[in-house]
């Protein structure tokens, strides 16, 4: 099976306190990174069902290809929904430097969970729709 993800940009502003006592953006801020670029994609994908369905990060995960220094300039930053399981789906990101190479590649896992929020349950059908022609599962 393959797969045609459609690949959403998004910038982030850079704070000078996301870096470290070597001028580089410290580990910490990348998680912040991927949380803001995650908010502006479910919001962009599902806005409409963020405050009525329940689901969580369950995991998270960052490989950083190059440092990173401050630049006064958005940062750019490509995610996608790359796997929809049953009650989970992956978000994938690329964060870029200021000459367009990838510097940092990350993962979250996200979970849907029932309404008291302590068992998971399947991803409603109408949210699943969403994330499959996004993650374009192909025959």
């Amino acid at each position: 099976m393959g797969h045609r993800y459609t690949v959403h940009r998004y910038t982030i502003e850079q704070r000078f306190d996301d870096l470290d006592l070597l001028g580089h953006v410290n580990n910490v801020a990348y998680l912040v990174y991927l949380q803001e670029v995650r908010l502006k994609l479910l919001a962009d994908l599902i806005g409409f069902r963020l405050t009525s369905v329940k689901h969580v990060v369950v995991r998270n995960e960052i490989d950083y290809v190059r440092a990173l220094g401050y630049r006064p300039e958005p940062l750019p930053v490509d995610a996608w929904i790359s796997r929809v399981g049953g009650s989970s789906y992956d978000i994938s990101y690329e964060i870029f430097d200021g000459e367009g190479a990838v510097a940092a590649r990350g993962r979250s896992v996200m979970v849907f969970l029932d309404d008291a929020g302590t068992a998971t349950v399947p991803i409603p059908a109408d949210v699943r729709d969403i994330l499959e022609r996004e993650c374009g599962a192909a025959a």
